[in-house]
């Protein structure tokens, strides 16, 4: 009997064992598997001491609670722990428990981080995980735009992290530059935002003036951009004219800036010549402007005739002009002379009788012969002055008139006449008298 309880006993631990190991099925002996069911183990307690019997018959204890067993390097407890429990075990930094990648706890149960290249909901706009500035997502992970004070490659040309239009830098992160529309402080004067070289702003971005080589319409007839005043474009951006005191290379070969044919730069800025039809104060007796010798007019521009001329000073006596004046009037030749001219410095042209009269006025000249005669509109008259013989044209004989055309060297006093002003202290100058 005690062989057979003892052997039953072996038999419904074994069945325990079964069971807790997976029975049911064979095991590598052939032995039978217990169900757990079997009616063998119904009702037996597994939380109490299990025994075993050894080959020799001895019992050991097999309880299986407490600790965890392994068989074969497989672990049959819970899960050991690890990122994602909810706990924040050693080298974890965080442990929310959660798949959610974009919160304040990473997957990698890191603390979420600028930087990390995880975008933080709510906290970054952009996580790029580089310390690069210049692309899309700045190292403060905000999204690049412009003025935040960082050049966006390939989007910005500038950025100055100012809405200051007038700097280097336009709010719009473009660099500033003339034509723009906005005027950069130190740098442009004017900003008009065309390319227009012709208005009050060109080009250049500065107020257009004379000289900026730019023709402003309207106000200027030229600008060739230099200070030369001997090309085609003279000061005050004005074409160059004849007349306009400027000489024009190459164009004119004087520009006196005056209407005076008398003097050394004549009609058409070309210089004064004999043969140029002016009269050259001082220089030619006369210039008619033709070929021909045998007229008035030399082609020497000297009066085919005889001519007195004297310079006389104010205030001053003139003996040395009167013993001129005798000499030449008995130098005048009888003959057929056709005009005769009163004339001086005062009166280039001078007053003139022509035709037969003038020859009649010649001849009494020479021999002094008091005569009255209307020639050419004008009362010539020949008579006493003085000391000497006097000629004037619309004078009373030996008066004072202002103006007058009067000669009479031999006053013996400082109003030996004038021309064309005062002809008693008249002022200094030439004194002309020709019979030609």
């Amino acid at each position: 009997m005690m062989d057979f309880g003892r052997s039953l006993l072996v038999i419904s631990l074994a069945s325990l064992l079964s069971i807790a190991c997976g029975g049911g099925e064979d095991d590598s002996t052939g032995a039978f598997t217990t169900s757990p069911t079997s009616p063998t183990t119904a009702g037996l307690s597994t939380t109490g001491p299990a025994t075993t019997t050894d080959a020799t018959g001895s019992t050991g204890d097999t309880s299986t609670s407490g600790e965890a067993t392994s068989s074969g390097g497989e672990t049959t407890g819970g899960p050991p722990p690890g990122c994602g429990d909810g706990n924040v075990d050693a080298g974890e930094e965080c442990d929310d428990g959660n798949d959610v990648d974009s919160d304040a706890c990473t997957n990698l149960c890191k603390d979420a981080v600028c930087g990390d290249g995880i975008v933080q909901e709510g906290v970054e706009a952009c996580d790029d995980g580089n310390d690069v500035d210049s692309d899309a997502c700045l190292t403060t992970c905000e999204a690049a735009s412009c003025g935040d004070g960082v050049v966006q490659e390939g989007v910005e040309a500038c950025d100055d992290g100012n809405d200051d239009d007038t700097d280097a830098c336009l709010a719009t992160c473009e660099a500033a530059s003339c034509g723009d529309g906005i005027i950069q402080a130190g740098v442009e004067e004017c900003d008009d935002g065309n390319d227009v070289d012709t208005d009050e702003c060109p080009s250049s971005c500065m107020p257009a003036s004379c000289g900026d080589g730019f023709v402003q319409e309207g106000v200027e007839e030229c600008d060739d951009g230099n200070d030369l005043d001997t090309d085609a474009c003279v000061a005050e951006c004005k074409a160059a004219t004849c007349g306009d005191a400027f000489v024009q290379e190459g164009v004119e070969e004087c520009d006196d800036g005056n209407a005076d044919n008398g003097d050394t730069c004549v009609d058409g800025c070309k210089m004064a010549i004999c043969g140029d039809g002016y009269l050259q104060n001082g220089v030619e007796e006369c210039d008619d402007g033709n070929g021909n010798d045998n007229d008035m007019c030399g082609n020497d521009c000297k009066v085919n005739g005889q001519t007195y001329s004297q310079m006389f000073s104010q205030g001053q006596n003139s003996p040395n002009q009167c013993t001129a004046w005798n000499q030449y009037r008995a130098s005048l030749t009888p003959g057929a002379f056709t005009k005769i001219t009163l004339r001086g410095s005062n009166d280039v042209t001078g007053v003139s009788c022509t035709g037969v009269n003038a020859n009649t006025i010649c001849q009494n000249l020479k021999t002094g012969t008091a005569t009255t005669l209307a020639c050419d509109g004008r009362t010539w008259r020949i008579g006493n002055c003085g000391s000497g013989i006097e000629i004037n044209a619309d004078n009373a004989m030996c008066s004072c008139t202002n103006p007058g055309h009067i000669v009479r060297p031999c006053i013996g006093n400082a109003n030996w006449g004038g021309m064309n002003g005062p002809t008693c202290s008249g002022g200094s100058q030439t004194l002309e008298v020709v019979c030609q």
